[in-house]
């Protein structure tokens, strides 16, 4: 049964900006240093990392918090399997969210290019 359903659209150039302002301050706030690794492998990782931040938010709006209840953006960590679709790692408070929601699996689906990048997270809960 489908618990929770978020979707999220960003500009890559929001994510270039807060890098050009702010430098790695940026990147450490918002990502996990294995993301920030994942990323840095790509000719232009602003597409990835900003693929990454539309994962974030969806899964927030998917569990119904958006960034309330203490919930960071480091605490959903966006990883991907060797075919290079993406999944997402909880902790912390984002995990307790869930646990609470009953979440048994977790969909997520990405798509950037150097303008734009969306996500979409389902949740699920067994019945």
């Amino acid at each position: 049964m489908i618990i929770g359903l978020g979707i999220d659209i960003i500009e890559p150039a929001r994510i270039h900006n807060g890098i050009d302002k702010y430098g790695e301050k940026f990147l450490q706030r918002l990502f996990t240093e294995q993301e920030i690794a994942l990323c840095q492998r790509y000719h232009y990782p602003v597409e990835h990392y900003a693929g990454k931040f539309a994962v974030k938010e969806a899964f927030m709006k998917a569990i119904g918090t958006g960034l309330t209840q203490n919930v960071t953006f480091k605490e959903i960590e966006v990883l991907n399997r060797d075919s290079g679709a993406p999944y997402i790692v909880t902790q912390g408070t984002a995990a307790k969210v869930a646990a609470q929601l009953e979440v048994t699996h977790i969909h997520v689906s990405l798509s950037h290019v150097k303008t734009v990048a969306a996500a979409v997270v389902v949740l699920e809960k067994l019945t």
